[in-house]
């Protein structure tokens, strides 16, 4: 009975980690941050930290690499015709919509806040960059809004006629997704990649 209760308590332990929460958190007033955060465990993704430079290693002759590229691209196609091209790019597309949908679907936006100035040389050119901005900005949040499970959300875009007055954004995003759903999503997409991978090998 022992190995039963060593077994249950893995499966147990696979479970919880499963249910881990990857969150992301990212802000812009000027300058950019974000953060991604599993469990406990924190990485800053920008600023990114300074490495050490590394040396740098001769470069091959450019036209060489190019000749070599060229060569391939023609054989392949010349081999499986432009028709296989067309439907390999085709499937990538499909493959990628595909997997963004689910992706996003299994995401939760806890805040997102967006609040743009704007701000020109003059009235009129103030005017003429806040439409453009607003034909921009408003469908494009509103997709992702519709992409995604917000819970808390807004979006505020105002023109700033002052003299010497300066285009303004200000952005905070906290998201989530479980380890589960990316699993999951791995699992799914990256089948369908592999079948794709081997369609492309033979």
């Amino acid at each position: 009975m022992l190995w039963l209760y060593i077994l249950l308590g893995i499966l147990l332990v696979i479970f919880f980690i499963l249910l881990i929460p990857v969150k992301l958190k990212a802000s812009y007033n000027e300058d950019f941050r974000c953060i991604l955060k599993i469990g406990f465990v924190k990485f800053s993704l920008y600023p990114p930290k300074l490495k050490k430079k590394k040396k740098k290693k001769k470069p091959k002759k450019a036209g060489e690499e190019q000749k070599s590229e060229d060569t391939k691209k023609e054989s392949l196609i010349k081999e499986k015709g432009i028709s296989w091209l067309f439907d390999l790019i085709k499937k990538i597309a499909d493959l990628a919509v595909g997997a963004l949908k689910d992706f996003f679907r299994h995401i939760i936006v806890k805040k997102l806040l967006l609040s743009i100035s704007i701000a020109g040389s003059d009235a009129a050119d103030t005017a003429v960059k806040y439409g453009y901005c607003c034909s921009a900005v408003y469908p494009a949040f509103g997709i992702i809004v519709g992409a995604v499970k917000c819970k808390k959300y807004g979006i505020d875009i105002s023109p700033d006629f002052e003299e010497k007055a300066k285009s303004a954004v200000n952005m905070e995003l906290e998201a989530r997704i479980k380890i589960l759903w990316l699993l999951a999503l791995v699992i799914k997409h990256g089948i369908k990649g592999l079948k794709l991978l081997i369609d492309l090998k033979n």
